[in-house]
C-alpha cells in the first residue's frame, strides 16, 4: 500500500501525539515524600533526545525546538522494530 493510499483511507483518523522527556516508575512512598521543590532525577540526559509518542506508544526520537515562543519537535530518528522492542522491555511502555 502507498502512502497517499494510505492517506486516502486514515487521513482522518486521530491520534495524540504527545513528546515525553523521561519516565521513572516510583513507589507510593516516595510519591508521599515529594513537595514543591522536589527535583524528580528521570532516566534520561540533558542533551539526549526526547521521545516522540502516538498514542502513549513511542514511535520516534526527536530535538526539542522553539518555533515563534512555542515548543516544536524536529523528528530526528524513526525507531525500528527492534529499537520500540527494546523500549518496551523495561516496562516503562507496557
Amino acid at each position: 500500500m502507498t502512502r497517499e493510499e494510505i492517506k486516502e483511507i486514515f487521513g482522518e483518523v486521530l491520534f495524540n501525539v504527545s513528546v515525553e522527556l523521561g519516565r521513572k516508575k516510583v513507589t507510593i512512598g516516595e510519591m508521599l515524600r515529594w513537595e514543591s521543590g522536589t527535583i524528580i532525577r528521570m532516566n534520561k540526559t540533558s542533551g539526549e533526545p526526547v521521545d516522540f509518542l502516538v498514542n502513549e506508544k513511542p514511535l520516534a526520537y526527536g530535538e526539542v525546538m522553539v518555533l515563534d515562543e512555542k515548543f516544536g519537535i524536529r523528528i530526528s530518528e524513526i525507531l525500528t522494530k527492534e529499537q520500540l522492542v527494546e523500549k518496551f522491555k523495561d516496562g516503562l511502555y507496557g
